[in-house]
C-alpha cells in the first residue's frame, strides 16, 4: 500500500486535514479530535483513537485484535492495510518513543 509520511514539528502542534482544512487535531477544543470525511484514523502507539469504517475493513486484522497483542505495532498495522493511497501524519507525542498517527485519504 503506498502511502506518503509527513512529519509533524511538534507533540502540540495542530493538525488540518489536507484536502478540506479542517481542524482534525485542535488542542485549543475541549473535544480536540474532530475527523472529517477525508480521515482514515487517528491512532497512538498505544491504539486508535479513531477509525473510519472504509478503513478498519481494510486493515489486515480487526481492531480489537491488534488491540490485545502485546507486541502491537499500530503504524505496522495501518501500513499494511489494504488502501489504494494515504498520506500519514506522524506526531510526537512528548513520550520517548511514542508517537501519533493521522492517516488521510482525498476519496
Amino acid at each position: 500500500m503506498p502511502y506518503q509520511l509527513v512529519e509533524v514539528s511538534t507533540a502540540t502542534a495542530n493538525v488540518c486535514c489536507p484536502y478540506c482544512d479542517h481542524a482534525v487535531l485542535d488542542w485549543e477544543q475541549e473535544q480536540y479530535i474532530q475527523p472529517c470525511e477525508h480521515t482514515l484514523f487517528i491512532a497512538m502507539d498505544l491504539g486508535f483513537e479513531y477509525i473510519a469504517d472504509r478503513f478498519e475493513e481494510a486493515l489486515p486484522q480487526p481492531v480489537e485484535e491488534i488491540h490485545e497483542d502485546p507486541n502491537m505495532n499500530i503504524f505496522l498495522s495501518v501500513t499494511q492495510a489494504n488502501y489504494a493511497v494515504m498520506l500519514i501524519y506522524k506526531a510526537d507525542l512528548g513520550v520517548e518513543g511514542m508517537f501519533r498517527y493521522i492517516g488521510f485519504n482525498q476519496n
